[in-house]
């Protein structure tokens, strides 16, 4: 009976320290991933694959692509829920060259808003997220010295990305889908009947500085 006894008091035991030690472990892993938590701006770079279509009264159309690189910065907020969801919103800019086409030109400046939502891994200190929300993106078409047609547009975005803490900072790679937007054109003295934003790809690479409050 004593032995039975104190092999039940061993086995308590060794479970009670097992325990501790991953409740420890999972505290650290935590503390690790505290860098998710709080106030974050970001600078980075970004290739920005756009495109214009024009249609013309006459039936015929007029499009083009091309590829920009840009700045970009972002500045939002985040916390990490029950240790693995995240969630956040984040203010941001892309600025490059405008996009010209002939008469017709894509503005370079183009702000953003989104909702964010993540998976955080903590033995990895890395996260995997989903971004919704809107672009703002401005697009005109000359068609004479006094006359300027604009298609400016708030557009739906969605985004993949992935983050890792990296020491103070996190690393943030993120791809980006801006759908299309139009603008039709009613004004019969000119041959342009309809003005469109085409979708955009958007690709950025970010480090990501969080401030603790």
């Amino acid at each position: 009976m004593k032995k039975l006894a104190f092999s039940v008091f061993a086995a308590a035991l060794t479970f009670g320290v097992n325990a501790d030690s991953s409740v420890e472990v999972e505290g650290a892993a935590a503390q690790e991933c505290s860098g998710f938590d709080g106030f974050d701006f970001g600078l980075g770079v970004a290739a920005i694959d756009n495109g214009l279509r024009l249609d013309y009264t006459s039936g015929d159309k007029d499009s083009g692509h091309n590829t920009r690189l840009a700045a970009t910065a972002s500045l939002g907020y985040g916390k990490v829920l029950q240790k693995k969801a995240f969630l956040g919103l984040e203010l941001g800019l892309d600025a490059a060259q405008n996009s010209e086409f002939g008469n017709a030109k894509i503005n370079g400046l183009t702000p953003f808003g989104a909702l964010k939502l993540g998976y955080v891994h903590p033995a990895t200190k890395s996260m995997i997220y989903l971004k919704a929300g809107a672009a703002f993106s401005k697009a005109t078409f000359a068609a004479a010295k006094d006359k300027t047609f604009k298609c400016s547009k708030w557009s739906p975005i969605v985004a993949l990305g992935g983050e890792k803490i990296c020491g103070k900072v996190r690393t943030r790679l993120e791809a980006e889908y801006r759908f299309r937007s139009n603008k039709n054109i009613d004004d019969k003295a000119y041959a342009i009947k309809k003005i469109t934003n085409r979708g955009a790809v958007t690709l950025r690479a970010m480090a990501i500085y969080t401030v603790k409050m």
